[in-house]
């Protein structure tokens, strides 16, 4: 007598019904343990290192929090005013204890981004597709350079990506003022993100652009009101930014400017590519308007473009590419095509390519594949409108 057979699995709506769920079930389970373990090893790394960039902030905030100035003589504090006070409570912290903070935040800043931009593009982590892919959307986000440059150095980008991450879900279910919001607290403390709220002007999101000037004007007029030396930072840090940062500084420059500088460029043809890049990014978000996530493309692109296209870029602002990139399960995505992830890639690679050996012009172009991966990215995301609006048999919108 044979045996009966054994019952079929239940179905799962997301990862396949039947024997379908059965493989993202196992991604799932080998996935987890790799992306959270490699989380817990960069935070106790990041927690017990030297993180330049936190000691720098510590210092300073922990000067405000006592009564004294919040700058310092060599213009190592770069942030606005207002964001002394926020950073003021690890500043009452000893520096290693503040370390551990930071970078636990941080941690739980990248999980939450990924489990909140995922569930805006229709991912859910109750399911096992969805489970197996928001694990491995953070394992490569932990191996991948921002992530890890971010965390080591100690600095509060990622927590500002997780602020990036609820204002594109704000956007995405139509509650424009509190994106607004939000991305004005956000370029309060950093105002390299001021492109963001231009961004919502550029996909027609008037009134939260206009919340956000307002929440940016507010909490700079405390900053200026409440800090002492707040005039240092009008007077001395914004005039260094504009004019590329410290000397010392340029050989990390991922700009197009910095670029022109170490390619040997002729200079005068810096402030046209960064006019073209600048003007490509904006061309990108403005035909984004009428598509359904174009809070999470718009964004980024407008950020990434002015990062390319400003006086200095650190390469670790990739980070803030994620917004677009978990669009990439969408049939029209700006992302999903492979130039785009070669983009990627160069953008957040940790493998060394520098090769002195070859010379100071081939070391220099290697030096530069953030901003290669940048500008890939970017004309992928031109290409493929310009692609679809050729298609729809019209030219493109204005």
């Amino acid at each position: 007598m044979s045996a009966a057979p054994a019952p079929a699995a239940p179905s799962d709506r997301a990862g396949g019904a039947g024997r379908g769920a059965g493989p993202w079930r196992t991604a799932a389970l080998v996935l987890w343990p790799l992306a959270l373990a490699s989380l817990v090893h960069l935070v106790v790394e990041s927690a017990t290192g030297e993180a330049g960039d936190l000691r720098v902030l510590w210092r300073s905030a922990a000067s405000l929090a006592s009564g004294g100035p919040l700058y310092d003589p060599g213009h190592e504090y770069l942030y606005p005013p207002v964001s002394g006070w926020v950073l003021a409570p690890l500043g009452l912290l000893p520096f290693r204890t503040a370390c551990a903070v930071l970078s636990a935040l941080s941690a739980a800043a990248v999980v939450l981004a990924v489990l909140l931009l995922l569930r805006q593009v229709g991912v859910r982590l109750r399911t096992p597709a969805g489970s197996a892919v928001a694990a491995g959307t953070l394992l490569l986000l932990v191996t991948s350079r921002p992530v890890q440059g971010l965390l080591r150095l100690g600095n509060v980008d990622l927590l500002l990506l997780l602020v990036l991450a609820v204002a594109t879900g704000a956007l995405v279910r139509g509650r424009d003022v509190r994106a607004g919001l939000l991305l004005g607290c956000a370029v309060a403390v950093k105002p390299v993100l001021l492109p963001a709220l231009a961004a919502l002007v550029l996909i027609g999101r008037l009134r939260g652009a206009a919340a956000g000037a307002a929440a940016l004007v507010a909490l700079s007029a405390v900053g200026v009101l409440t800090v002492p030396d707040a005039a240092v930072f009008a007077r001395d840090v914004l005039p260094l930014l504009l004019d590329g940062n410290r000397p010392e500084l340029a050989p990390y420059d991922r700009s197009v400017d910095g670029a022109v500088a170490q390619l040997g460029l002729s200079q005068p043809l810096g402030p046209v590519l960064r006019a073209a890049v600048l003007a490509g990014g904006v061309w990108v978000a403005r035909r984004c308007r009428h598509r359904p996530l174009a809070g999470l493309e718009a964004l980024p692109v407008v950020l990434v473009a002015s990062f390319a296209a400003s006086s200095f870029a650190w390469a670790n602002y990739g980070a803030y590419l994620l917004p677009l990139l978990v669009t990439v399960r969408r049939a029209d995505s700006l992302v999903r095509a492979w130039p785009a992830w070669v983009g990627v890639y160069l953008a957040t690679t940790t493998d060394a390519w520098h090769v002195q050996q070859l010379g100071q012009l081939p070391d220099a172009v290697l030096r530069a594949l953030p901003l290669w991966g940048w500008l890939l990215v970017l004309g992928t995301c031109a290409a493929r409108l310009a692609r679809g609006a050729r298609r729809a048999g019209g030219p493109p919108a204005a």
